[in-house]
């Protein structure tokens, strides 16, 4: 009883932290417009249009619906959306700009809820915000009980300590658009279900309930931060089963392209149904995503118009690595902590366990994870160029939550020492 109330309290700090910066480890300008960022705007928009139109308004896309026809910035029209639709007004469509990179599943679901409850929007905004916040908490509370379950309950206090003031974590587990806790889901779901089928896994079912995961993860956020969930949801896979046998690779291989090929499938065939909706044709859905993709992964793809400015953020490569390591993971408030120095730590800690025979496995699969949030700065490099502002949250998927647990298991070794002396 006496931790179940301590892992709720996790939760509800957790939650607390997350949509109201209680705490104020969010840097009170960025808590600000994390509540009505311009990605957010998009599913406004959505909720507008299929108020008026439909679900399958414009394909079912989310987009910018714009009020007037005063050509401003995308931003600009977002927000005079954003204002009609908290104060419950109906807007005429002067036009509206789909954005076709995402099916956009979460406001579709949204959109559904809106359209079946007739409450106040702003009562209905607040709720899908909670939602996101309430998923993100219970996933990093379940993420805190395995650690509890596995090493100790000291482990898990000092983990949660350490995880509370990384505010990347935080900053957009409430934002209806980015709806972050996906990108923990299957994480959290293959430690639970390998603690608990260590000796023989059903892996078929594992399979089974990852692809269903999968396609959760697509339905949300679309492919968003792509590599990184790939590899994050097998971290557990790794750290349990691995063997240096072919066995391994092969059956690791195999099991994973059938949990990723099907709801990738099933989400690619679904937003090609969109763009017959809103085009007339699939042609038109294929060229997007190649044009989409490709973009993403091109660092010397060129922004015209009110986009222009993007162009000053690029650099050259090596300088995304070391601008995603000297921004700070505490808020710049109270001190500045670049990430460098988390990264110092937990290599210092990695080292102590290392050699003192202390969780060696936990420790090479935690190193091992660091590809997860590596591969979409290197691979996508154009996305990291220019989104600074959300792309730091990409450490913690899980790399950077396995080494504050590396950290923690080190805390928690020397108290239990200072204890034992005592």
């Amino acid at each position: 009883m006496k931790d179940k109330l301590i892992f709720f309290v996790f939760t509800v700090l957790f939650f607390c932290n997350t949509q109201f910066n209680i705490f104020h480890f969010i840097p009170k300008e960025r808590f600000e417009y994390s509540k009505v960022e311009v990605s957010e705007t998009l599913v406004i928009g959505k909720l507008l249009n299929s108020e008026q139109g439909g679900i399958f308004e414009d394909g079912g896309f989310t987009g910018i619906f714009y009020v007037d026809d005063n050509p401003v910035s995308k931003n600009v029209a977002g927000k005079k959306s954003y204002e009609k639709y908290i104060r419950n007004e109906k807007p005429v469509k002067h036009s509206y700009w789909a954005y076709k990179s995402q099916i956009g599943g979460q406001a579709i679901l949204y959109s559904l809820f809106d359209k079946a409850s007739g409450l106040d929007n702003m009562v209905n905004i607040t709720i899908f915000r909670m939602f996101n916040s309430i998923f993100l908490s219970v996933l990093l509370t379940l993420f805190l009980v395995w650690i509890k379950n596995k090493y100790s309950m000291m482990t898990a206090v000092v983990c949660f300590l350490l995880i509370l003031p990384n505010y990347w974590i935080f900053l957009y587990g409430k934002s209806a658009w980015w709806c972050s806790w996906v990108y923990f889901l299957p994480f959290v779901y293959a430690l639970f279900f390998f603690e608990k089928n260590k000796e023989k896994p059903d892996f078929k079912r594992y399979s089974i309930v990852l692809s269903l995961l999968f396609f959760v993860k697509f339905w949300f956020t679309g492919f968003e931060f792509i590599t990184v969930f790939l590899i994050s949801s097998a971290i557990p896979y790794i750290y349990y089963t691995f063997e240096n046998k072919i066995s391994f690779y092969t059956g690791f291989l195999g099991r994973h392209l059938l949990i990723v090929i099907v709801p990738l499938l099933a989400t690619i065939l679904f937003q090609l149904f969109q763009f017959k909706l809103l085009t007339g044709n699939f042609q038109d859905g294929v060229a997007h995503l190649l044009d989409a993709y490709s973009r993403r992964a091109n660092g010397g793809y060129s922004y015209n118009g009110e986009y222009s400015y993007l162009n000053t953020f690029k650099k050259y490569h090596a300088d995304i690595v070391f601008r995603y390591i000297g921004g700070s993971f505490t808020t710049e408030d109270f001190v500045k902590m670049p990430f460098v120095i988390i990264l110092t730590v937990g290599f210092c800690c990695s080292l102590y366990l290392y050699f003192k025979n202390i969780e060696r496995r936990l420790v090479l699969t935690t190193w091992f994870s660091a590809l997860a949030p590596l591969s979409w700065l290197i691979l996508f490099k154009e996305h990291a160029h220019i989104h600074p502002h959300v792309d730091f949250f990409i450490w913690y998927c899980p790399f950077l939550l396995l080494l504050i647990l590396l950290i923690s298991l080190t805390i928690a070794n020397f108290l239990k020492k200072t204890e034992g002396l005592s």
